[in-house]
């Protein structure tokens, strides 16, 4: 199998990189795994689902591959959570003021800005954001805004109001954090 497909191949398998495969079968699959082994027939992958979880080995005819994504943000995302996942699956231990006082809104707000955390909000109206929190008061919040993959996506001011969920702590909002902790490390 000479060509792209067959250096990409090679390349995954060498480096021990995700893969992204995408086929034309009836469904539209789309994998994304570890090159086990391949021929002009097959190719044989370890596939690891988006959680960064190992879910099996599989094998695909190489006539049905139309694509191969690799390096690409969505694959290092995961390869990120599947080399970090005692971090991103930890355990989570509610911080000691959420049992202890009477929660609003605006206090986890002024929590989180206290604390530098990150956060997700979903609102009302308009887009979910994950964000720091860098002004709050009763009626208003400016938010550090960052996108799922931990790039900076400007400054929001949203009414209080409008916040729908709060999240202090999640997989995703881990995620963001270890993103920035590597731009962070990669910076100095």
């Amino acid at each position: 199998m000479p060509g792209l497909f067959a250096e990409i191949l090679k390349r995954a398998q060498s480096e021990k990189r995700l893969l992204g495969v995408r086929t034309s079968q009836a469904e539209g699959r789309f994998s994304v795994g570890y090159v086990i082994s391949y021929s002009d027939e097959l190719l044989m992958l370890r596939v690891i689902n988006r959680d960064g979880m190992q879910t099996g080995i599989q094998s695909f005819n190489m006539q049905d591959i139309f694509q191969l994504d690799f390096d690409d943000r969505y694959i290092r995302n995961i390869e990120l959570k599947e080399n970090n996942l005692d971090k991103v699956y930890a355990g989570l231990k509610s911080p000691a003021f959420m049992e202890q006082e009477y929660l609003t809104v605006p206090l986890l707000l002024s929590r989180a800005l206290q604390a530098r955390q990150l956060v997700y909000l979903t609102s009302q109206v308009g887009p979910d954001l994950y964000g720091y929190v860098r002004q709050a008061t009763e009626e208003e919040l400016l938010l550090e805004c960052y996108t799922e993959f931990g790039e900076p996506d400007g400054t929001t001011a949203i009414r209080v109001d409008n916040i729908r969920s709060f999240i202090w702590s999640d997989e995703d909002t881990r995620m963001i954090e270890l993103h920035l902790k590597l731009r962070e490390q990669a910076g100095r």
